[in-house]
C-alpha cells in the first residue's frame, strides 16, 4: 500500500509523541522510575522515527528546522499537527494504562520565572544537542544524548524540562488552559528562537575563520 511521503512522516511523528507522552502520564503511579522511563521511551521513539520523519517529536525542535529552512511550511504544519494529536491520544492511553482517570491535577505552586527560565533553558539545550551533532556527523547518537538531557534537566527544572509543546499540550487538556501553561510554550519556542541565534552566529564566526 502506497502513502503520501509527507502523511508518512506526520504518522510518524504522532506515533512517536503519543508514545513518549503515554510513558509520561502512565509513570505517575511510580514516580521513584519515572524520569528514567520517560527518558529511555524518548530514546527510543527518535530511534524509531528518525529515518522516517527525523524524529522531531516536539513542535519546538520542527519550528527550528523550518526557521533554519530545513523542512517547508506544509511539513511543519503537518508536524504540530500530528504532534499536538500525539500528545492528546497519549494522555489518554497513559491515564488508561495506568488505571486513573483524566482529570485535573493541581500541582505545587512553583515560582513563574524560575519555570519560565527553565523551559527556555532546557528547551535551547535540547535543540542545540541536536543540531551540534547533527553537523558534526554523530546523528548516531543524537536519541541517547537527547534522553540524557531530558532526564538530566527534569531534576533540576521547576517544570521537570518539559521542554515540548507537545508535551505542555497534553498536561493543558489535562489541567486546562490556564495561563501558567501558555507561558511555559511561549518560554520553549523562545529558547529555540534562542538557539537558532546561537548556530547563526557560530557559523558566521566559522565563515570568517575560514575566509581569513
Amino acid at each position: 500500500m502506497k502513502i503520501n511521503n509527507l502523511l508518512r512522516k506526520g504518522i510518524a511523528e504522532a506515533m512517536g509523541v503519543m508514545i513518549f507522552v503515554t510513558s509520561i502520564m502512565a509513570a505517575n503511579f511510580n514516580p521513584t522510575f519515572k524520569n528514567v522511563a520517560l527518558a529511555g521511551t524518548l530514546t527510543v521513539m527518535i530511534l524509531l522515527t528518525a529515518t522516517i520523519s527525523g524524529g522531531h517529536l516536539n513542535p519546538a525542535v520542527s519550528f527550528f528546522f523550518f526557521a533554519k529552512k530545513s523542512i517547508d511550511l506544509s511539513t511543519l504544519i503537518t508536524y504540530w499537527i500530528a504532534q499536538l494529536a500525539g500528545g492528546a491520544l497519549g494522555l489518554y492511553l497513559g491515564y488508561a494504562l495506568s488505571g486513573q482517570s483524566v482529570s485535573a491535577v493541581v500541582g505545587p505552586t512553583v515560582s513563574a520565572s524560575g519555570a519560565f527560565i527553565g523551559e527556555v533553558f532546557a528547551t535551547a539545550v535540547l535543540i542545540l544537542i541536536i543540531i551540534r551533532l547533527a553537523t558534526t556527523k554523530r546523528e548516531a547518537i543524537i536519541p541517547f544524548a537527547v534522553g540524557l538531557w531530558v532526564l538530566v534537566a527534569s531534576t533540576y527544572t521547576l517544570t521537570g524540562a518539559q521542554a515540548n509543546p507537545a508535551v505542555t499540550f497534553a498536561l493543558m487538556l489535562r489541567d486546562g488552559f490556564n495561563q501558567d501553561y501558555l507561558m511555559l510554550v511561549l518560554a520553549q519556542f523562545i529558547g529555540a528562537l534562542l538557539t537558532l541565534v546561537y548556530i547563526i552566529v557560530l557559523d558566521s564566526e566559522k565563515k570568517k575563520k575560514v575566509k581569513k
